[in-house]
């Protein structure tokens, strides 16, 4: 079915859309009422933080999506997990309406937004013939991170 460089590459895939679950809505909204609590902010104004976060990053996108074609894949790569690695800490030092703004806006945009279109571009590239199981193969890390990780997240909550 598919040879070793095709399974590197599904295994990059498979990584990138199960780490692309740090910016989904999934997970960010573990954190929710904890932020709210801790900002004494309303529903109402994290949505629209949110909403405002994630239009802002979904709009950068578009302009950043398309340097996958000019800049080495491997180089693209690691700036997309610098750029999550930096939204995590971001995520963790929120301390105000600001960097809630700015980190909602970096997970959302490094993790939701580039982790998945790298992988998913990747593997369109890589695969013709195949290129629909192989997408569907990637994709499953995002269902095994949606699984894993919010199970995972509230265990360390409760033991911190």
């Amino acid at each position: 079915m598919f040879n070793s460089l095709s399974l590197k590459v599904l295994i990059f895939g498979f990584i990138f859309t199960f780490f692309s679950s740090f910016g989904q809505s999934f997970f960010l909204g573990i954190f929710n009422p904890s932020i709210r609590n801790e900002l004494s902010i309303s529903h109402g104004q994290f949505g629209t933080i949110y909403a405002s976060a994630t239009l802002l990053s979904g709009i950068l996108l578009i302009w950043l999506g398309k340097k996958i074609d000019e800049i080495n894949l491997s180089k693209f790569s690691f700036i997309v997990i610098i750029l999550l690695s930096i939204s995590c800490f971001f995520f963790s030092k929120i301390t105000s309406i600001t960097i809630l703004f700015i980190s909602i806006f970096l997970m959302r945009f490094s993790g939701q937004g580039m982790m998945s279109h790298t992988a998913s571009t990747t593997i369109s590239r890589y695969f013709t013939k195949s290129r629909g199981k192989a997408l569907s193969t990637i994709w499953f890390g995002l269902s095994t991170a949606e699984f894993i990780l919010p199970v995972f997240m509230i265990y360390l909550l409760s033991i911190f």
